[in-house]
């Protein structure tokens, strides 16, 4: 039997599998119509789930300010979401999808959920089960806590 591995260990796998399903998923979504980044898809399912200020969205996501309020520009002029008031403060505004955003996000989770449910299909369901609940709880995790900042540049050279 082998021996647990440690958290840094477990790290690696998911440090080398993060990009390739990244890439993956992209490829999938490019054969939807319409066409969606996976940007795109992720900023779609977090509205899905519950209403977002762009600051939430930011977050949950993992990018940054000015790429949210791109993202939301790109989703709005589509037609995708609306900017409503935020339901625990008036004055902020939340996104939220509008029929036709809930329409492609519906389309693209379900063509998305079956490209990948077709790769587990070689694992044994109690594997996926686990992998699912795992996940699961590291979106979760994730999902809570800033990502890491950029450590700053290093000092340049004087000629």
């Amino acid at each position: 039997m082998s021996r647990p591995r440690s958290p840094a260990n477990a790290a690696e796998p998911l440090v080398g599998v993060a990009p390739l399903v990244s890439r993956w998923i992209e490829r999938v979504l490019a054969a939807h119509e319409p066409q969606l980044t996976l940007g795109q898809f992720l900023a779609l399912r977090a509205i899905a789930a519950e209403r977002l200020t762009a600051a939430e969205l930011a977050r949950r996501t993992g990018v940054s300010g000015a790429a949210v309020s791109q993202l939301v520009a790109a989703l709005d002029q589509a037609g995708w979401v609306d900017r409503v008031q935020a339901v625990d403060d008036r004055r902020r505004q939340a996104l939220a999808l509008t029929e036709a955003g809930r329409s492609v996000y519906r389309t693209a989770a379900r063509l998305v959920h079956s490209r990948v449910g077709e790769l587990l299909t070689a694992f044994p369901a109690p594997e996926v089960d686990r992998l699912g609940r795992l996940l699961e709880r590291l979106e979760h995790a994730l999902g809570g806590a800033p990502p890491p900042r950029r450590p700053p540049p290093p000092p340049r050279k004087r000629p």
